[in-house]
């Protein structure tokens, strides 16, 4: 470890604060010249293209200085170097940088992933072990955990950064012949794997064996077997209101983990940004065989019929952050807060009899 890592380990540079801090952009490098006030020593900090810091310090005869570097230092003038250097990465931390959960960028995706499909956050519940996460369902029961593991679990010979998982018995041999799967770690290995979260594995692979935990956990399976959406759709490519106006049915592109029976929220773009219908899948993972002819690529699709138009334009950009929904961009869950609201706004209590209707 190093003065760098140890103190943006769990930090993710922003853009837009790095240019008004005064980082220059060169390439895919970002840095950052600065003379250490008492010492007057120069430093240079350096952002690489995967976001990581780093840092350099130079004398006057413009060779680097590392006197400063180990724990402990000796000798007043280093240990100056070393304090004023400490103070302007911390600066640039609090002015240029914002906190993640976890150290790995994969572990924060599928964190991001969790959140947005099944609107959990994780869950901080160990004192001996406080950057343990867990995710688990209104009842209680888990359905995963994140965990650093030290050098040589698995065979590593770095720290690494793990979720534990349920999965089918049927899958399990074959799961472990994957790279990057291992017995769990933690939990029951009969029951449960360790997926390695340093992007061996792609993130599709990832949150579909994550779903399915998600519904091997459930207390009551048929209750989350139906889920509820809300998925973008753009009128400069589709006219989804002229489409609608000639029948309540329609093929879509499928790009998420939607099942037959559950409910889709449409999220209509520019010009109206707000959600504008709700729909029923009434089948999913039907192969698309047409031909390109514009920017949207599609592999499955699945068949919506219409259940509502919310022709008043109240659910929009406004609306829809005050319940944490902002920037649309894919299929993502419908919170359960937001889902009550829509309810009482238009009397949908009857909305199990209007998906049989």
């Amino acid at each position: 470890m190093s003065l760098e890592s140890d103190l943006f380990e769990k930090l993710r540079p922003v853009k837009e604060k790095l240019d008004a801090f005064g980082f220059i952009k060169n390439g895919s490098m970002h840095s950052y010249t600065a003379f250490l006030p008492d010492s007057k020593m120069k430093a240079v900090i350096r952002i690489d293209e995967k976001m990581k810091i780093s840092g350099t310090v130079f004398d006057d005869f413009d060779e680097e200085y590392v006197a400063f570097r180990p724990d402990g230092t000796r000798g007043s003038f280093a240990a100056k170097v070393r304090q004023e250097y400490i103070e302007l990465l911390e600066r640039i931390a609090r002015e240029c940088f914002e906190p993640v959960p976890f150290v790995f960028d994969q572990t924060n995706r599928i964190c991001g992933f969790i959140l947005e499909s099944f609107d959990k956050r994780p869950e901080y519940i160990f004192e001996k072990f406080p950057q343990y996460a867990v995710w688990r369902h209104d009842g209680g029961k888990w359905f995963a955990i994140a965990m650093e593991a030290e050098a040589g679990t698995f065979g590593y010979d770095h720290k690494i950064e793990v979720i534990d998982i349920n999965v089918h018995e049927e899958r399990m041999e074959e799961l472990l012949k994957t790279e990057g799967i291992f017995p769990a770690f933690h939990m029951n290995k009969k029951h449960w794997v360790s997926i390695v979260l340093d992007d061996t594995l792609d993130d599709d692979f990832v949150d579909e064996l994550i779903t399915q935990s998600y519904l091997l956990t459930a207390a009551h399976r048929t209750d989350v077997l139906k889920r509820e959406w809300i998925v973008p759709a753009n009128p400069k490519y589709f006219d989804l209101d002229h489409a609608f106006a000639m029948s309540d049915l329609l093929y879509w592109k499928q790009s998420s983990k939607v099942q037959k029976g559950d409910l889709v929220y449409i999220y209509y773009g520019a010009p109206f940004y707000h959600i504008r219908y709700l729909c029923e899948a009434m089948e999913t993972d039907i192969p698309y065989k047409g031909a390109y002819d514009g920017p949207i690529r599609m592999e499955t699709l699945m068949r919506l019929r219409k259940i509502c138009f919310f022709e008043d334009g109240r659910l929009d950009r406004k609306f829809l952050a005050k319940f944490n929904v902002t920037n649309i961009r894919g299929p993502r869950y419908m919170p359960n807060d937001l889902k009550a609201e829509i309810i009482r706004l238009y009397k949908l209590n009857d909305l199990e009899e209007m998906k049989d209707e």
